[in-house]
């Protein structure tokens, strides 16, 4: 088996938290939170980071066993299949509502005469291909993209800094109001609890006991990203236009102008998220075929790929009507549902621990 490194980790869950924030989540940040939506990030960021440790600290009592195989021993073999279907429907869902997103996003914006389902189904058959690649090729590929990607994010607030009006830069203090401060928080935090998937993925990586550490890095480097365009797009547009357009990155992107030969840049910003949204859908994928196989005893989930890759296509198409009632579930319901996944990890290091314990005494 091969091993993924510490590097590598950090540059594929930076691409991670970048891909879907950048695209989709600056407008709902900026509805439910204004001007402190960069305090709320740093809140929601701290939030995910225990909730990573949980799965972390579960993971690195036993560094080279998969969850799916010794879970068992822990809390039973009912309970535990019943938690691992509970997972696998997590990832598939996820992954299913960003296929939407970014789906609505090309309709949206640059293909209103094709159906949705021919976006979202090109899509997923790229993504079937991914995983049927394998585990090793997804973290590669995001290697890749990498740099492109990162480059072009940093060079934005050059690119746009003439057309800011910096008189807006005081309502990021004046503007702080705790009493409506946590509710946000509360939202945000299963946004960076995604993390704690590494529990899955734990055996795959080298120097596992450097994982956390590098799940830092990569949500402190993805957040930085991700505050700069947050407040980009607040000093270009103020929190109420920002709120009322559906991708305030794009709108920003448009204002680019580099001489006069150079003016649409959309597509570079298109290239941007399809692709680090491809990677991450990739692994959301990857995580549900790793799981299934592991419970099924199957030593090769290549077959399994494009059968799930179909569900996802048919659970993106019929989630929600629309983008807007879309938008209201992952702000409204979704946060709910995903910090009691991502929280779920806790009965199994808590499990663990009690019977350890309770060895130590009985050998005393």
């Amino acid at each position: 088996m091969q091993r993924i490194n510490q590097l590598q980790v950090i540059i594929f869950f930076v691409m991670f938290h970048f891909s879907t924030f950048a695209g989709f989540m600056i407008s709902p940040l900026t509805k439910s939170s204004s001007y402190q939506g960069w305090l709320v990030m740093i809140l929601a960021m701290a939030g995910g980071l225990i909730v990573t440790y949980i799965s972390y600290s579960l993971a690195k009592l036993r560094p080279g066993e998969f969850l799916a195989h010794y879970g068992k021993k822990l809390v039973g073999k009912w309970p535990h299949y019943a938690i691992m279907v509970l997972y696998c429907f997590f990832f598939l869902h996820l992954s299913s509502i960003i296929v939407r997103q970014i789906s609505d996003f090309l309709v949206q914006t640059f293909l209103p005469t094709t159906p949705l389902w021919v976006v979202a189904g090109m899509f997923s058959f790229l993504v079937a291909i991914a995983v049927r690649s394998g585990f090793e090729v997804i973290f590669r590929c995001a290697s890749g993209f990498f740099i492109v990607i990162i480059s072009s994010a940093a060079l934005v607030p050059f690119m746009v800094g003439k057309e800011l009006n910096y008189n807006r830069a005081i309502a990021f203090i004046t503007h702080l109001d705790a009493g409506s401060l946590w509710n946000p928080v509360i939202t945000f935090i299963p946004w960076f609890g995604e993390m704690f998937l590494i529990l899955f993925i734990f055996p795959f990586l080298a120097e596992p006991e450097k994982t956390y550490r590098s799940v830092m890095w990569s949500m402190l480097i993805s957040l930085i990203f991700i505050e700069i365009d947050f407040i980009l797009c607040l000093l270009m547009f103020g929190a109420d236009v920002t709120g009322h357009f559906s991708y305030p990155m794009l709108e920003m992107v448009r204002f680019i102008r580099i001489g006069d030969f150079l003016e649409n840049l959309d597509p570079l910003l298109v290239t941007i998220w399809i692709s680090s949204v491809f990677i991450k859908v990739s692994l959301l994928l990857y995580m549900v075929l790793l799981i299934t196989s592991q419970l099924l005893g199957l030593k090769d989930s290549r077959p399994l790929s494009f059968s799930f890759s179909a569900i996802m296509l048919v659970m993106a198409i019929h989630n929600t009507p629309n983008s807007t009632m879309l938008e209201h579930f992952i702000m409204k319901t979704w946060p709910v549902f995903a910090m009691l996944v991502e929280c779920s990890p806790l009965i199994y290091w808590a499990v663990q621990l009690f019977k350890k314990s309770r060895m130590t005494r009985q050998q005393d």
